[in-house]
């Protein structure tokens, strides 16, 4: 099995494209998640995240895993930057038929794995797996396992994994006549750590500058990253890094 370390100090590690029609599973095995001090939520010096964003200037967003110390749990959100275009996307009222989550909206759909799956609980548990399926005319849904509870089509290089055998998912996002399918499309996959985030407050910065020892577990440990296409369709084209 391939794994690799990344550790860097930039907000752009790598990103491809993703075409919508052809994606069927975007499915992400690690060993470690970044985790590094906490200075509270949506404060904290480190900002892990897996995500797509559109090349119609970063309207289009889907954060598949975003971290926050000390929060246990990953975020995981529809962003609705432009209601116009996009529609009224909203979590709908039975939406427990279909996840086993919790979340909240405004401009976004936020949604969040089980606790214990992220961060510090996650590396402890000795890793697992992050998988996305995405319908592009109908939903979005996402799971989230922590070993050992991760499902054999996920272990044993199966070429089609069945998100149907893997239980209730974590997260469920429909599309319909209120939310323009074409929210989330052609889409760049990114990994990046951010350091502090948008709402930094000097104390953030600090330890940033000041601690660089606080850092040591700041890394993805990664087994694998597969894009499972469509039979006989490219989903996945080009590859660039950045720093």
């Amino acid at each position: 099995m391939d794994v690799f370390k990344l550790l860097f100090l930039g907000l752009l590690l790598f990103y491809a494209n993703a075409a919508p029609s052809a994606v069927r599973l975007f499915v992400l095995s690690m060993d470690h998640i970044p985790t590094g001090p906490s200075s509270g939520k949506h404060d904290s010096p480190i900002w892990p995240a897996w995500w797509l964003a559109g090349d119609d200037h970063w309207n289009s967003e889907f954060d598949m895993f975003e971290g926050y110390e000390p929060d246990d749990r990953a975020f995981i959100t529809l962003h609705n930057w432009d209601p116009e275009l996009h529609g009224n996307c909203t979590i709908p009222e039975n939406i427990t038929q279909y996840y086993n989550g919790s979340g909240s909206t405004s401009k976004r759909m936020s949604q969040f794995s089980p606790r214990g799956t992220s961060l510090g609980p996650f590396n402890q548990a000795g890793g697992g797996v992050y998988a996305m399926q995405w319908d592009h005319e109908n939903f979005i849904r996402e799971w989230t396992f922590v070993k050992p509870n991760v499902p054999a089509d996920l272990l044993d290089g199966n070429p089609n994994p069945n998100p149907d055998t893997w239980g209730m998912p974590n997260a469920y996002f429909p599309f319909g006549k209120n939310c323009n399918p074409e929210t989330i499309n052609n889409m760049y996959l990114i990994f990046d750590i951010a350091f502090c985030g948008s709402t930094a407050t000097d104390e953030c910065k600090n330890i940033v500058r000041m601690q660089p020892e606080a850092f040591n577990e700041t890394y993805f440990l990664i087994n694998y990253m597969k894009v499972f296409c469509r039979p006989n369709e490219q989903c996945l084209t080009g590859i660039y890094g950045s720093g």
